[in-house]
């Protein structure tokens, strides 16, 4: 896991709290990240067996920019279909 993830872990957590999104999955997602952002991605393990001969590339989840200190997050039209807590 990246460290700018596990420095605002709590940020991040409670934007899944506060938003119905399961922060379990979100910890354990494929990352993409830079010096200022993070890009997590839903992994199908079911798809990808033929490398890149299949591709399939990783669905981006979630957007996490870090400005100043200041955490952002932005969703894609995948969140909810990988993220979203069932009630």
């Amino acid at each position: 896991m990246c460290k700018l993830f596990d420095k605002h872990e709590k940020e991040i957590k409670k934007y899944c709290d506060d938003n119905g999104l399961d922060f379990d999955i979100v910890k354990s997602m494929p990352q993409c990240w830079g010096k200022n952002d993070i890009w997590l991605q839903y992994y199908d393990p079911e798809k990808g067996k033929n490398g890149l001969l299949d591709e399939t590339p990783a669905q981006i989840v979630l957007k996490i920019q870090v400005n100043n200190g200041i955490v952002t997050i932005e969703q894609t039209e995948h969140t909810d279909k990988y993220l979203k807590k069932v009630s």
